[in-house]
């Protein structure tokens, strides 16, 4: 059986009428899809400046005879209209992404058909809902004596934003181990467009799109052999269980009901069997496959092919695709239960203005990866007005650590690449977690050349005072901000706990008073500091750091104080790696030249979410153990009391396992986080809206939420209150 469709014009009429009256000069086609290629076409009367794309590194590129435009070329070319050249899924999370450019340059930005996006881009769709609760569902089943699934997004996941990320995952994967050509993207579209037209949607075989891309797009054969291959490859390993799903397809077959899976796909039965076989099903049962059948449940055909197999039989088919799998199914005379895919539900969410930082396909497999752990249970309860539920401390950790940690990881390994060093030391406390993450990262990915990672402990408290050699120095620590009690000055800041100083008074570090309280006590300052800086170079000689050693440091940051510590007690220059700072003139240290920071603040634009809610930082990058305060002769330290963050500490632990899955996620994609293109924009407003109104965070988590200060004053507080 087959079919042959005639595929619509892209450009309504609408769209035309519309560029017709702004008569826009020169228009920028978004996309670079096959949608785009024919929109260029059919758009012949414009003037068509170029194609403009989310990811940067194709800016210039050739497509279609046109070049990818950034935003300076946009300008030079008088662009003055955009259409997005893409699905309808996507149009709103495109034009968010643009707006502000748009905006700025009154540069107007049209759908395909033809509305606007200027009276739809703050549009908030409901969030998508199943027909009911699996009680529901499973009544639904009784009823019927034939159960039909969906595959992909109902039984089975992958964790992309879009299909299309999947084949650009192998080709890149192609690419790099075989000399292929640069547009083999394209020409894989391309290939598959030229099948569809011929045979209809969905209904031929991969196999018949590479035989098209070597005889009609002259791709060598080697090439399309070793691109089908990792295309197989990578749609078997991104496969992704819906358990709710797969429990209930194990349900009906173990209680004899009859069972099948309906599919509009073009790949091979045994790659589908491997892919079920993947994710749990392990006596996966009959499939019909539409390319196998040359029918489609989008034409509504497959279904009556279900049909003519099972004749007499009563038969509920459960999908996620309100056309192809709902109102076609019941067209033709199938009952029909929906199930909102996981894509859907985020992109109907809150956080789909979050999903306009998306700018790279790997940036596609993060927010993938997230729309699976959020909603791959498509009956669990979703707040009101499309809120992200984040109801245990696991998926506060997962969501907001996961990928920001990740990231910066990535960053970090670049780093050491670029400026090699022996030694790598996470900063106590907050190294408690960075460490064993680095390490987990460095032996699954393979970064061997790196060094191993050190645990190192330290503090503000610590280090600052002994590198205490001079009464200058003290004074010069006694520069930075304080607020307390005599006796607290003179504990907290330079490490005398029987000082005998008044408990009951109050000044700050620029009274006149402290200035008199610290000389009076200059000689027991200094004498303390010799003791410690003795035990503490005793410590650091134990780890094996001689002087001819280079040594990083990593930490959450913000002014480098504890570098610039170590640097004076030990001499010499030390590099810094961070997750945020301020390292800009107005850093009190100086810490320019041997510090970056993957969020560094310069003081010119705004701050990044991650440096303005560095304190969430401070709550989650805890340890167990109260905050060092020296190091002692005998080779052990001597501990502040504990606090809040370490009374909870297992709440931080059930946190740490939320990062510490994250990671086990992406690394099942195979996908070497120092060589993953990933948005800081995009992990920095995840991790930011944390503290907004797009995510409703249960009061038990809430109350986990420490901060603590024991430097510039005594203090603790919760962070919600």
């Amino acid at each position: 059986m087959s079919h042959t469709l005639e595929r619509p014009p892209v450009a309504s009429a609408a769209l035309r009428a519309r560029l017709a009256e702004l008569r826009p000069g020169a228009v920028a086609i978004y996309g670079l899809g096959v949608v785009a290629q024919t929109l260029v076409d059919e758009l012949g009367e414009h003037r068509i400046a170029g194609l403009m794309d989310k990811d940067p590194a194709n800016i210039g590129r050739l497509f279609y005879g046109l070049p990818v435009l950034g935003d300076d070329e946009v300008l030079r070319a008088g662009v003055r209209a955009i259409v997005i050249a893409a699905s309808d899924v996507y149009w709103h999370t495109i034009a968010a992404r643009i707006a502000p450019f748009c905006r700025r340059h009154a540069i107007a930005v049209l759908f395909l058909d033809g509305t606007p996006a200027r009276s739809t881009a703050d549009h908030a769709p409901a969030m998508p809902t199943a027909d009911g609760d699996l009680d529901a569902l499973t009544q639904r089943i009784a009823q019927h004596t034939l159960i039909s699934f969906d595959l992909f997004d109902t039984l089975v996941t992958r964790p992309v934003s879009r299909p299309d990320e999947l084949l650009e995952l192998a080709v890149a994967q192609c690419q790099a181990g075989i000399d292929a050509p640069a547009n083999l993207l394209a020409l894989r579209k391309a290939a598959e467009a030229r099948c569809r037209d011929a045979a209809g949607a969905f209904c031929f075989p991969l196999a018949q799109v590479y035989r098209c891309l070597v005889d009609d797009f002259a791709v060598a054969p080697p090439v399309a052999a070793a691109l089908q291959a990792a295309e197989l490859a990578v749609e078997t390993r991104y496969a992704a269980p819906r358990p709710p799903l797969v429990a209930l397809l194990r349900q009906c077959q173990a209680t004899g009901k009859a069972v099948t899976i309906c599919s509009d796909t073009h790949l091979p039965i045994d790659t589908l069997v491997a892919i079920l076989r993947r994710c749990g099903v392990d006596n996966p049962p009959p499939i019909l496959a539409s390319w196998q059948l040359g029918a489609s449940k989008a034409a509504g055909t497959l279904f009556d092919v279900l049909k003519a197999r099972h004749p007499g039989a009563s038969i509920l088919h459960i999908g996620d695709h309100p056309e192809a799998d709902i109102a076609r199914a019941r067209r033709h005379g199938l009952g029909a239960f929906r199930l909102p895919s996981p894509a859907e539900s985020l992109r109907a969410s809150r956080w789909r203005s979050l999903l306009g930082e998306a700018r790279s396909t790997h940036d596609g497999v993060l927010t993938g990866l997230l729309a699976h752990h959020l909603f791959a249970d498509p009956f669990a309860p979703t707040p009101a007005n499309g809120r992200i539920a984040v109801a245990t401390l696991h998926r506060f950790g997962y969501l907001f650590f996961g990928p920001l940690l990740l990231v910066w990881f990535g960053w970090l390994a670049r780093q050491l690449r670029q400026r090699p060093a022996d030694a790598l030391l996470f900063l106590a406390r907050e190294g408690h977690v960075l460490s064993r993450l680095y390490r987990t990262l460095r032996a699954a990915a393979g970064w061997h050349d790196l060094p191993a990672g050190t645990y190192f402990a330290t503090s503000r408290r610590m280090a600052s005072v002994a590198a205490l050699r001079t009464a200058d120095d003290v004074i010069a620590r006694l520069g930075e901000p304080f607020s307390g009690s005599s006796e607290q000055l003179l504990r907290l800041r330079f490490g005398l706990s029987n000082s005998g100083a008044a408990t009951d008074d109050t000044l700050t570090h620029s009274d006149p008073a402290a200035a008199a309280l610290v000389a009076r006590h200059m000689d027991a300052i200094l004498a303390n500091a010799r003791d410690e800086r003795r035990a503490y170079l005793a410590y650091i000689d134990a780890l094996g750091i001689t002087p001819t050693h280079r040594v990083a440091l990593a930490d959450l940051g913000l002014k480098g104080s504890i570098q610039h510590a170590l640097q004076h007690l030990l001499g010499r220059a030390l590099q810094g790696y961070y997750i945020t700072g301020h390292f800009g003139d107005a850093n009190p240290f100086g810490m320019r030249d041997n510090t970056a920071a993957l969020f560094a603040q310069t003081g010119g634009d705004a701050p990044d979410q991650v440096y303005r809610f560095h304190i969430l930082c401070e709550s989650v990058l805890v340890a167990p153990e109260g905050m060092y305060l020296r190091a002692r002769a005998d080779g052990g330290f001597d501990h502040a009391p504990v606090r809040m963050n370490q009374a909870l500490f297992e709440c931080k632990a059930q946190i740490h396992q939320g990062i510490h899955d994250f990671f086990t996620d992406w690394l099942r994609t195979g996908i070497d986080p120092a060589h993953a293109t990933l948005s800081p924009a995009l992990v920095d407003a995840i991790f930011g809206s944390a503290m907004g109104d797009a995510v409703a965070i249960a009061a038990h988590v809430k109350d986990s939420f420490y901060v603590d200060e024991a430097f510039r004053a005594e203090s603790e507080r919760r962070i919600w209150d």
